[in-house]
């Protein structure tokens, strides 16, 4: 009688522990869709913050009528720039939007803003620059980062080309510990 009692506690007690089981599964895949969820409603926010602030800073172009306000304009987009690549480091902003956005960047390094009226305004590349060497010296990795986008932008032609070591350059620096 006694061993049969035990078989059936131990029957019981498997029974229980298999449920348990059972039942954090699908506690847990509760848990990673919620979090799944929203980890999409941040990227999509972020994402919306960035595209806001890119088309403010477009928009604030047509106003660069001095060599003052093309100085504050450029600081404005370097800082976008900076800001998106902490995002993006910290796995906060996709890595593909911000590979297409670093690949965008990079093919038009050598040329000026178009919807800028000043004349005498410098080129991305020579602007961001300026903005490494005088602003931004609390982001050494944005720095390196955006230094070597630039050296691709002097070395390559050819957007294949461009578009792979933009690509090997934004995977060495994905999802980081610090900044």
């Amino acid at each position: 009688m006694q061993t049969v009692l035990k078989d059936i506690l131990n029957v019981m007690t498997s029974a229980a522990i298999i449920l348990g089981v059972i039942f954090s599964y699908f506690q847990i895949r509760k848990i990673s869709k919620s979090i799944e969820t929203g980890q999409q409603s941040n990227t999509i926010n972020v994402l919306n913050c960035f595209t806001k602030e890119y088309d403010e800073i477009m928009v604030r172009a047509l106003e660069c009528t001095t060599s003052k306000k093309v100085i504050t304009w450029y600081f404005r987009y370097w800082n976008l720039t900076t800001n998106e690549f902490l995002f993006f480091s910290k796995g906060l902003l996709d890595s593909y939007i911000f590979e297409f956005w670093a690949f965008k960047l990079c093919l038009y390094y050598k040329e000026k803003p178009s919807g800028i009226p000043y004349k005498k305004v410098n080129t991305y590349y020579k602007s961001q620059l300026r903005y490494i060497e005088n602003h931004n010296g609390n982001y050494p990795k944005s720095d390196r980062f955006f230094r070597e986008l630039m050296k691709i932008s002097d070395e390559e032609k050819g957007k294949t080309k461009i578009r792979n070591r933009v690509h090997k350059l934004v995977k060495k620096y994905g999802k980081m510990k610090c900044c």
